[in-house]
């Protein structure tokens, strides 16, 4: 069985946040990923776009190739277009207009590559008043709405555990339109371009609270709605042992069987109570889950449908036997360490299997063998090395 996107080759100019989450995508589905970075960012001195972590099973490092590359000079552009013209696929995350000023552009790639899918991703987009706007994840939440809803009643907005803008709203959603417009080649025999915009994908992903705005002007405020914490059934709770458990009763007999299993029958009939009443049931929860620890309340609860789970550290997940179970946590063979735990591949298909191909384990690692494929000779690889052409 083949992998589904086997055979695609990925040139990945996007090293941060979002860009490798959507080349491990990208990759585990089956596409060869190059990663181009400028050659020895270690002697350039500040904080590095694209570092190698301690661990060398970092899972931006799998199934990619790594490639330093100058693109401001002549020979590195040069270069750059002969791995274009044979590429699939271009991602990158630079500035707005960066690209163009180096003249490695869409446009400029479609000269040599009419069938090339090329993904720019930015914080704002490739236009509008906000275009050369520098920002980070918190900033894009923000802009988008989803910041202001995050947190309690009364409080400030509270930061996401994860940076939901880079790799939901950014590397996630510049997969999906990658896979899309690669997709749509196979019919028109065309590439295109594609306009990523992290803030944009964030708005996308607030519809359900924006769109009643727009249509009837109802605001939906932070700690105010039910999926927000407003009410006592759709909440997390503290136990005896100090962890926490989420509850999702939603359902109305959902609602039921929590209440019986909690001892309040009596609070069966006021789901959706206001003021006072809502109160008091958050305090009697409030009370009662601090009676049993976390893992017995999850044992208890779990006796009839009431859709409970305990909140898990990082330290706990990586045990759980669902995961384990489904291959979420895997082990995964690695040519150095004989093998490392992983977080598996996003989605599993029955007819594409996952496979580690390879591992990247330094800058430019790859350089000399995707040079000679291109045609280079040893001895032009050195006179480009001497020039820092490549790294």
């Amino acid at each position: 069985m083949q992998a589904a996107l086997q055979g695609i080759r990925v040139l990945d100019m996007a090293l941060v946040g979002p860009g490798p989450f959507c080349a491990v995508i990208l990759g585990d589905l089956g596409a060869d990923i190059i990663k181009i970075h400028q050659p020895h960012p270690e002697r350039r001195g500040g904080p590095l776009l694209f570092q190698f972590p301690d661990t060398p099973g970092f899972p931006g490092l799998r199934n990619c190739k790594t490639l330093g590359l100058d693109l401001k000079a002549d020979d590195g552009r040069r270069i750059f277009h002969e791995l274009a013209e044979r590429a699939d696929v271009v991602v990158e995350s630079l500035r707005p207009g960066v690209v163009k000023r180096l003249g490695i552009d869409y446009d400029a790639v479609k000269e040599v590559n009419p069938k090339i899918v090329y993904a720019s991703l930015s914080g704002f987009g490739q236009d509008g008043p906000y275009r050369d706007m520098v920002g980070h994840d918190v900033n894009y939440i923000a802009y988008g709405g989803l910041l202001g809803l995050t947190g309690a009643a009364g409080g400030p907005p509270a930061i996401p555990g994860i940076p939901v803008a880079d790799f939901a709203a950014g590397g996630m959603a510049t997969a999906i339109a990658v896979l899309a417009a690669v997709a749509a080649r196979e019919r028109t025999g065309s590439g295109q371009f594609i306009d990523i915009s992290m803030t944009d994908a964030v708005v996308a992903l607030m519809a359900e609270w924006i769109n009643p705005y727009l249509s009837m002007g109802t605001v939906s405020r932070r700690g105010e709605t039910w999926l927000s914490g407003k009410y006592p059934w759709y909440n997390v709770y503290e136990t005896k042992d100090g962890k926490y458990v989420s509850i999702a009763a939603v359902e109305p007999w959902f609602y039921e069987n929590l209440c019986k299993l909690l001892g309040c029958e009596g609070f069966t009939g006021h789901q959706y109570a206001e003021g006072e009443k809502r109160e008091e049931i958050f305090r009697y929860f409030r009370q009662t889950f601090l009676t049993k620890t976390r893992d017995e309340w999850v044992e208890i609860l779990r006796q009839d449908d009431t859709c409970v789970a305990p909140v898990y550290s990082i330290e706990e997940l990586v045990s759980d036997p669902q995961l384990l179970a489904r291959g979420a946590i895997r082990d995964m063979p690695h040519p150095a360490l004989g093998s490392v735990k992983q977080v598996g591949p996003l989605f599993r298909m029955s007819d594409s299997p996952f496979e580690v191909r390879n591992w990247t384990t330094g800058f430019g690692q790859h350089t000399d063998e995707l040079l000679l494929e291109l045609g280079y000779d040893a001895a032009h690889i050195a006179e480009l090395r001497q020039a820092d052409v490549v790294g």
